[in-house]
């Protein structure tokens, strides 16, 4: 089989700590067949070259933590400090009539800014089924909760029904589970998801509410569990922090996604340390609420493994993880631009537990943007951070999925 394309830029940055001046990018199939200097790729071969000038080729962005079924929910919630009063107008917001429309703009809406592949959130049962063979890479976490009594036994059932539905084969689809967070969600139904073959992710120390009600019992989430009618007279509060929960439960291991990590102990981060689990953080979600500064810092100075997320566009305001990645940039000025770049792509699909993802490498998946930069001399890593930058290409397991109309 001949050579499909080749893509040249005047930088190619396969990874953090390497970029190639004048470089290219020969795909075949899926997969990156030969990356390094200009002239030595095209003499590989004689297929098409796309050229794109004065931009960078670089891997495609991970963005491990959305909710694309809240996509049609742009402007339609009111911002508020207060968790709880957000949740209360979530609850109606997925409309069977708007869930494929919405995701299937959300998608639009990743690829547009630079995203090869999403976490996405299940929290219907319908996205697995939309998102298959749309153009992005995906880990679909189906989402499963209940608090107790009645609730969490349908939770454990609609848990049992996905877990023994056949799987419908799909290259860029992976399944995964995600209980919802300890204020929804059962002892019960997270120790099932833990014995499953599958990755896990949970919404985890994401509000000061929540460590007072695995604490105490008290609080909002007392209040909103109430509200709603859900029983907590047979539960008693851990009382430990959120990921000494999490621990006891099994969830901190290897294959599993801790989303949002905003209010963490020094305890906790060694547990995060010795576990081995990823973190999501989601800045603009995580400005959105209001929330003091997140431990990102701390997490990436221990060496976990930080990953970054958009959250949903009912707590952001662009589904763009290139956009993502310039707030980032402006609002943790310590953090090196190379371990920012890492965040977005290797470090997502390592969270993913996806293989021969995140970076540009031969044999490894062809997911690969084109950014225009404002080539002013800088590093191009840094030009790539700028606010001017544009993502022009987006191109998924070696087919063209997005282009600029500039």
């Amino acid at each position: 089989m001949g050579l499909c394309m080749i893509l040249r830029a005047k930088y190619v940055i396969p990874n953090s700590r390497t970029i190639i001046e004048n470089g290219a990018v020969a795909i075949q199939g899926s997969q990156i067949v030969d990356v390094g200097f200009y002239p030595t790729v095209r003499n590989s071969g004689s297929p098409p070259i796309r050229d794109f000038g004065e931009t960078v080729l670089m891997p495609g962005l991970v963005n491990a933590h959305t909710h694309l079924d809240l996509t049609s929910s742009a402007d339609s919630i009111q911002r508020t400090p207060k968790f709880i009063d957000w949740i209360f107008q979530i609850v109606g917001k997925r409309n069977p009539s708007t869930i494929e429309p919405s995701i299937r703009e959300g998608v639009q809406q990743s690829l547009a800014g630079g995203a090869t592949t999403v976490g996405d959130i299940d929290g219907t049962g319908e996205s697995v089924q939309i998102l298959r063979n749309t153009p992005i890479r995906k880990m679909v976490f189906f989402e499963a909760l209940g608090f107790s009594g009645e609730r969490a036994a349908m939770g454990l059932a609609r848990l049992a029904t996905y877990l023994g539905a056949p799987p419908v084969p799909d290259s860029l689809l992976t399944p995964a589970l995600s209980p919802h967070a300890p204020y929804s969600t059962s002892a019960d139904i997270y120790r099932q998801c833990v014995t499953s073959d599958l990755s896990v992710c949970t919404h985890i120390a994401e509000t000061e509410e929540e460590l007072e009600f695995l604490s105490s019992g008290t609080g909002a989430f007392l209040d909103y569990l109430e509200a709603f009618g859900i029983s907590t007279a047979e539960w008693h509060p851990p009382q430990i922090t959120p990921i000494q929960y999490m621990e006891t439960l099994g969830i901190l291991r290897k294959d599993s996604l801790l989303v949002h990590c905003n209010y963490l102990t020094d305890a906790d981060v060694e547990l995060l340390v010795q576990s081995g689990a990823s973190v999501v953080f989601c800045p603009r979600s995580h400005h959105y609420f209001y929330h003091t500064d997140h431990p990102v810092v701390r997490l990436v100075e221990k060496g976990i493994n930080v990953t970054i997320g958009t959250d949903s566009l009912a707590s952001n305001w662009s589904l763009s993880l290139l956009d993502e990645l310039k707030f980032l940039a402006r609002t943790q000025l310590c953090i090196h631009p190379e371990t920012l770049f890492d965040m977005v792509t290797y470090n997502g699909a390592k969270g993913l537990c996806l293989a021969q993802v995140g970076r540009l490498e031969k044999e490894w998946q062809a997911d690969i943007i084109a950014i225009q930069i404002p080539n002013d001399g800088r590093p191009p890593i840094e030009q790539v951070l700028d606010s001017s930058s544009e993502n022009l290409l987006t191109v998924v397991g070696g087919k063209v999925c997005y282009t600029s109309n500039h």
